[in-house]
């Protein structure tokens, strides 16, 4: 088993996640776009860069910022933000050193 399929099968485990996928700027997913949104509003509005985005109604999707124009999208049940961030904490040391592949 793949260090990425290890990551994903450990992230999807979290209480509340349905489904872990990880995205490259480079496939010009909707995940992509929507974080790159995201990132330009809060630029605009003098934030600063987006690290993660949180989209919750009838289901909840939280996108992350790996680093090297990559994205962890984590999706689910509303209500379980803090789970999936302690996750994908607890997991980064193992996505920095997932190479540049992507699910």
């Amino acid at each position: 088993m793949s260090m990425l399929s290890r990551l994903l099968t450990a992230l999807e485990q979290t209480t509340g996640a349905d489904a872990a996928s990880l995205h490259s700027g480079a496939d010009a997913s909707a995940s992509h776009a929507l974080f790159e949104k995201a990132n330009h509003l809060s630029t605009i509005g003098g934030l600063g860069g987006c690290l993660q985005l949180y989209v919750e109604g009838d289901r909840a999707t939280l996108l992350d910022d790996v680093g090297d124009g990559r994205h962890l999208r984590l999706e689910g049940a509303p209500g379980h933000f803090g789970r999936w961030r302690h996750a994908i904490e607890r997991h980064r040391p193992l996505i920095g050193r997932i190479p540049e592949e992507v699910a």
